[in-house]
C-alpha cells in the first residue's frame, strides 16, 4: 500500500501518534512512539515451537534410503521435463514429443557411475519403463548414494511406495483443516472454511512440488484437495502440519465467541477482535512493531496483501488495505 495513501488515512481517522509507527520502512525499529521496540520471539512463541503430533504425523510413513530399493520399486513422473535429467538417453537423443512422460511408471534398475569432466565419479541411477533404460546422475559420488538418496530426494519422481503409505495412514480419518486455501478435483483454486472437519477420502500421487494430493470429504460428501509435501512441519510449506490438525481446533479456544469463531473459520475480522483472533484469522503477520503512547499499549501488523491492522491494548481498533 502506498504510503501516501496510508497518510492521508491516518489523518482522517488515526490518533497522529499512530502515524510514524504505520509509516515505519519494513527494516527499521524507530517508529517515533515512546517505548517502541522490535518483537522478539515471546515464551508463548517458543512453546509454540515444539514439535507437535500435527509436525511428526508424517514421520510414519517414513524414507527409504537407496541401499533399501529393490529392483522394480516403481516411481511415478510428476514433469515432461524429467529427460532432461537422464544421462546418454537410449539412441542417443530424446523422443522428439516428451509431453506424455507426467503420469508415466518407472522402475529402479540398478546403479552405475558415470565421469565427471574433473575425472572424480558420480553416481548414476538406473530406471527402466519396460522397453529402455534410462539413467539419472544424483550428484552424490557412489559410495555416498546409497546411504544418503532416498525416494522424496528424486527430481520429478514421486516415490509411488510412499504414496501407498500415505494413503494407508490418511484414508478416512478425519481430520480439521488449517487452511483457507482449497483446490477442486480439477486443480483450481476455491475459498473454504478453516478450522472445519474434513474426512480423507484418499491419497493420490501429487506434483513435482507438492508430491501427495489429498482427497477430502465435507460433512455433505463434497471433494475437494489439498496439494501436501512429504517432509515434516519445520520447513515445508504445505506440511501436513501446516494444513490439518489431529483434533478440533476449537477446544483450544473457549474464551472466543461463536460468532468471532465463525468469522475465524470465514477469514474476516472486525474491530473488536482480539490479536489472538485476528491471528487464526489472516494467519501470521508479515511484519510487527509494538510500542505505546502516554495512554495504550499499541500493535501495527502488516500482511503481504497490504493490509494494515491498529491494535490498542490487545484488541482490533483499526483495519488499513
Amino acid at each position: 500500500m502506498n504510503t501516501h495513501k496510508i497518510k492521508n488515512k491516518l489523518k482522517r481517522g488515526l490518533p497522529a501518534a499512530a502515524l510514524p509507527l504505520l509509516l515505519l520502512p519494513s527494516g527499521g525499529c524507530f517508529t517515533g512512539i515512546e517505548g517502541t521496540k522490535r518483537i522478539d520471539i515471546s515464551r508463548e512463541d517458543r512453546k509454540l515451537m515444539v514439535k507437535t503430533p500435527e509436525d511428526t504425523f508424517l514421520n510414519q510413513i517414513g524414507k527409504t534410503y537407496l541401499k533399501n530399493w529393490k529392483p522394480g520399486k516403481v516411481f511415478i513422473v510428476s514433469d515432461n521435463r524429467l529427460p532432461l535429467l537422464f544421462d546418454q538417453p537410449p539412441a542417443g537423443k530424446f523422443p522428439e514429443d516428451t509431453s506424455g512422460m507426467t503420469g508415466r511408471h518407472l522402475r529402479y534398475a540398478g546403479l552405475d557411475s558415470r565421469r565427471r569432466p574433473d575425472g572424480s565419479l558420480e553416481g548414476v541411477i538406473l530406471f527402466s519403463d519396460g522397453t529402455k533404460v534410462y539413467r539419472l546422475p544424483v550428484g552424490k559420488e557412489p559410495e555416498r548414494m546409497t546411504d544418503e538418496v532416498t525416494g522424496h530426494d528424486l527430481p520429478m519422481l514421486i516415490d509411488a511406495d510412499a504414496v501407498a503409505r500415505a494413503d494407508r495412514l490418511m484414508t478416512e480419518k478425519e481430520l480439521w483443516i488449517k487452511t483457507s486455501l482449497w483446490y477442486d478435483l480439477s486443480g483450481n483454486r476455491i475459498s473454504g472454511r478453516k478450522f472445519v472437519p474434513l474426512t480423507v477420502a484418499r491419497v493420490e500421487p501429487g506434483t513435482m512440488v507438492f508430491p501427495l494430493r489429498v482427497v477430502l470429504r465435507d460433512t455433505d460428501g463434497n471433494l475437494s484437495v489439498q496439494y501436501m509435501n512429504m517432509g515434516d512441519g519445520t520447513h515445508e510449506s504445505r506440511s501436513f502440519a501446516k494444513l490439518f490438525s489431529l483434533t478440533d481446533p476449537r477446544r483450544n479456544y473457549p474464551a472466543i465467541s461463536e460468532e468471532h469463531w465463525k468469522m475465524i473459520q470465514e477469514g474476516r475480522i472486525e474491530t473488536g477482535m482480539t490479536k489472538e483472533e485476528c491471528r487464526l484469522s489472516l494467519g501470521n503477520p508479515t511484519n510487527v512493531d509494538s510500542g505505546h503512547d502516554h495512554n495504550s499499549a499499541i500493535d501495527i501488523w502488516q500482511y503481504d496483501n497490504g493490509l494494515f491492522l491498529r491494535f490498542e491494548d490487545g484488541l482490533l481498533v483499526t483495519l488499513l488495505k
